[in-house]
Order: C-alpha cells, then sequence, then structure tokens
C-alpha cells in the first residue's frame, strides 16, 4: 500500500465528515468517494449532469421481481440517496420489493454547494429513463410509468422535469413532500455567490416559480399528493404565513402536522411510519396500469381531436392553460380559430394516457411565408438573469420551448408573449414555432451562460483600477465548484 493511502485511510473518519475536503482529496489519491452503490452488477447508473459522475444511490437486486409500479425517490439539497434508507426499509416492510425502489444522488451531496432546480432536471431525465429501460428488460415487458416520491427541493426538480420532458404521461403518481411550491423565506432573489441559482428559483413570488406554475399547477393524467407541516412552526422553511407554500392548487394537499398534531420536522416528514402511511395508500388507490396495453395516441381529422382508441377519453385545454384530471372530458374535441388547444387521451380502463400535445385551430389560417424564430437577447455570456422574447415570423404560429435539454415538442412548455422566458441559468434553450397547418420552423438553439465567474471576471480589483483590462472570461463555465 502506498504511504498516500496509507495516510488517507487513518484520515478517513474525517474525510467522510468533511464533504468538500472527501470529494476534492480523495480522487487525487487515486480513491473513491464514498457513496451509497446498491445497485445490480447488470444495471450501469446513468451520469449526473452536474458532477458527470456516476450517480450514487440504490434500486433493484437480482431476483426481487416488479409486480407495481416502480417508485423513484428524489431528494432535495444538500443530502443524496442515502437519505431514502429509512423510507425504502419501510415500503420494504410493506411488501414492495427492492426491484421496485430507486433512488440517485444526482447533486453535489454538499451543504457548501446548493444544487439548482434548472440545471437537476437532465439528471433526473437520465434517472427515470434507466429505470423504466433497465426494468422493462428485466421484466420482458414495457414499464411504461413510475411513481415518484420527492422531497424539498426535489419536488419542484420533479416538477420542472415533468413539464419540461413532457413527462405526465410517464408518472402515474407524484408524491411531493415539504416542497418549496411557492417559494421558502431561505431564498432571496438578491442572493449572492454559489447558492445565487437556488435562491432565485424559489425565492417567494419568483419569476421563476411564476414560470413553473403558470398554465396550472397540477397538469397532465398524472396524480399529485402534497404532504406537509402546515401548523408554521415545525418546519423552518415554511413559517406563518407561508405555511402552506407546498401545497399545489388541484392536487390532495395534506397539512399533516396541523390536521394531526404532529411535530415532524422538515427532515422527519419522508422517513416518519405516520406520515409514510397517507403515502402508500394514495400510491395504492388506482390500480396498475396494464402491462401488455398499448397508451392511447391523439388524431386530428380535420379542425376535431380524438382518440385512436375508443374508449378513451380526452381532457383539453384553451388559451395556455394545460389540462389535469379535473377537467371534464371528451370523445371528441373541436379546435377553434384563433386558439391554441392542449390536450392528451387517457384511457382508465388500461390507465395508461398519451404526451401532453398542442394544436392551433386552422380555419381561416392563410400562412405568411417562411416561417422563422428569432429571440431577445440572444445566447451569451451575463452576469444576471435574463428575460428572453421569443418571436416568430408567422403571428397565427404557436412557440414552444425547453431548457432541459431535450428537443421541443408540441407539448413542451407553452411561450406567451406576454410573459418572456426568464433563464436564470447557465442553459441551453431550445425553441420551435408551430403553424395551424402543422409547420415547424427551424429549431432555434441558444446557449445562456449566467455564472458567478462572469460577475467574478467582470468586478475584479484589476478592473476597477484600469476599466480598460479586458474581462479574462469568455464563457467557459467552472463545473460545480
Amino acid at each position: 500500500m502506498s504511504r498516500s493511502r496509507f495516510v488517507a485511510l487513518l484520515l478517513l473518519p474525517l474525510l467522510a465528515a468533511c464533504l468538500p475536503a472527501r470529494e476534492t482529496l480523495l480522487p487525487r489519491l487515486g480513491m473513491t468517494v464514498p457513496g451509497l452503490h446498491d445497485f445490480p452488477a447488470d444495471f450501469r447508473p446513468p451520469l449526473s449532469a452536474e458532477t458527470g459522475q456516476p450517480m450514487p444511490g440504490f434500486g433493484s437486486d437480482q431476483a426481487s421481481g416488479v409486480y407495481r409500479t416502480p417508485v423513484i425517490f428524489v431528494h432535495g439539497n444538500t443530502v443524496s440517496a442515502r437519505y431514502w434508507l429509512p423510507t425504502r426499509d419501510y415500503f420494504l416492510h410493506q411488501g414492495y420489493s427492492r426491484d421496485e425502489l430507486w433512488a440517485f444522488g444526482y447533486g453535489w451531496d454538499n451543504v457548501r454547494y446548493f444544487d439548482s432546480n434548472e440545471l437537476s432536471v437532465p439528471s433526473l431525465e437520465r434517472s427515470v429513463n434507466s429505470v423504466i429501460n433497465y426494468l422493462s428488460k428485466k421484466r420482458g415487458v414495457p414499464v411504461r410509468q413510475v411513481d415518484i416520491v420527492a422531497h424539498s427541493l426535489g419536488v419542484t426538480v420533479v416538477r420542472q422535469w415533468l413539464k419540461q420532458t413532457n413527462s405526465y404521461h410517464r408518472v402515474r403518481n407524484f408524491v411531493g413532500i415539504a416542497g418549496a411550491n411557492h417559494g421558502t423565506w431561505t431564498a432571496s432573489s438578491d442572493s449572492r455567490g454559489q447558492q445565487r441559482l437556488t435562491a432565485w428559483e424559489l425565492a417567494p413570488g419568483s419569476p421563476w416559480l411564476a414560470q413553473l406554475n403558470r398554465g396550472g399547477e397540477t397538469p397532465g393524467p398524472t396524480r399529485y399528493f402534497m404532504l406537509y407541516d402546515g401548523g408554521g412552526w415545525a418546519d423552518v422553511f415554511y413559517p406563518k404565513p407561508s405555511q402552506d407554500s407546498p401545497a399545489l392548487e388541484g392536487a390532495r394537499n395534506l397539512a399533516y402536522n396541523r390536521e394531526h398534531g404532529a411535530w415532524f420536522d422538515h427532515m422527519d416528514l419522508p422517513r416518519r411510519p405516520e406520515t409514510l402511511q397517507p403515502v402508500l395508500a394514495f400510491l395504492s388507490e388506482v390500480h396498475e396500469p396494464l402491462p401488455r396495453a398499448s397508451p392511447p395516441q391523439l388524431l386530428r381529422e380535420g379542425e376535431q381531436l380524438r382518440s385512436d382508441q375508443p374508449d378513451a377519453r380526452l381532457y383539453c385545454a384553451d388559451d395556455g392553460l394545460e389540462p389535469g384530471a379535473a377537467v371534464v372530458p371528451a370523445q371528441v374535441w373541436p379546435l377553434k380559430p384563433g386558439r391554441v388547444s392542449s390536450c392528451y387521451a387517457a384511457h382508465a380502463g388500461s390507465g395508461l394516457a398519451s404526451p401532453l400535445a398542442r394544436y392551433a385551430g386552422a380555419e381561416g389560417y392563410q400562412p405568411a411565408g417562411e416561417l422563422s424564430l428569432s429571440a431577445s437577447p440572444a445566447g451569451g455570456v451575463y452576469e444576471q438573469p435574463q428575460q428572453v422574447r421569443l418571436t416568430a415570423s408567422d403571428p397565427a404560429a404557436f412557440i414552444v420551448y425547453t431548457t432541459s435539454g431535450t428537443s421541443p415538442d408540441s407539448g413542451s412548455p407553452l411561450y406567451r408573449p406576454e410573459h418572456p422566458l426568464y433563464v436564470a441559468a447557465p442553459l441551453r434553450l431550445q425553441a420551435v414555432a408551430i403553424t395551424p397547418d402543422g409547420r415547424r420552423s427551424p429549431p432555434l438553439v441558444l446557449d445562456y451562460d449566467i455564472s458567478l465567474e462572469k460577475v467574478e471576471a467582470a468586478h475584479t480589483l484589476e478592473r476597477q483600477l484600469d476599466p480598460e483590462v479586458p474581462e479574462p472570461y469568455a464563457g467557459r463555465r467552472k463545473k460545480g465548484r
């Protein structure tokens, strides 16, 4: 054994307690950072979009089997998949198998460097895909849906992932515990330093939260259950008068401590048998999707929409609203001139649904020449968040966009001219315009680099003394640290 490895082993207890040190020093010594890696040998953990490393976590084994919809646990800030071990134990004691319980550490697992909602979406997309693909292969029939249980930051991460990747049809049940759906007092819109992105996202009344909640807080066929303190005392993140910040309009909301006279704090709420009992009851209320059924699809016939399955029903809304299970279903949906309809088809018998899709009424429409799309300001390097305006050359076209790295489809978030896009993170914006007759513009792809390095470069002491000194930063954002 080398001397450096011997010294590292002697210091291992200290390194285990010091996250920044262990994540920097151990790799330099050629050693793996300690983490939870409870996966079967034939499963390849996906890479974190932030760290670039395989995500730690747990899931599956070689023999337990898949008998119900798999559950993916999504943690909050400064923790990792290990946070969910007591919750996994509870689910196992209630009859779940290890094949059906998964969790991934998508971020930094570090109290000094917070994770971002926006930047964590690609990691969650990879996690869900890896579980579905692995279990589908193992079971021999497609796994089309998962249940998700998320905590704290994980709640808004999941909601942004659902929206940006148009994945509502892939999530049967979504349980959010103590999430900052309408902000938390610990996030400030004027934050500085490493935590500023998370603060910009989760500050009460932030443009990012307004963008997330716009169009409806519980879209798609997904069932929503929000569990939280509600008393304004036990969970320090939601004191009065913001005790109901975690609730969502259209969800089943349970202010557990307020209703039960309990005192479970922010970290206890997702890991106590008392609070997990209603969570498990909620997941069990609906029947399992039929394993060999095909999901319904939307069909357009002239100025009407219907499903390719006669027994399926359409759930639709107009003018920027995103339909949820509460809307009155229809067998046929008429498209209206000058209006954009957002719809999905759901089949109660199979438990499956189509992806959300959008259509504009084409009656009386006259094409306005070649279709193009532009943005202002254009992509580039900025110190502060940007309000981005998108413009289609054809005013009758509607615009959809993504910030998750996925290509936009008609069910991606709908851009409204009265609400410019709020870009607070270093991300890639992709957008496309769609005309009433179905034509699509060439995709607009723009990179926005909004990072601390730009601020540091623009305000160095050298530049303050001599304004002619150029900024030593040109968009090469460092990962994490």
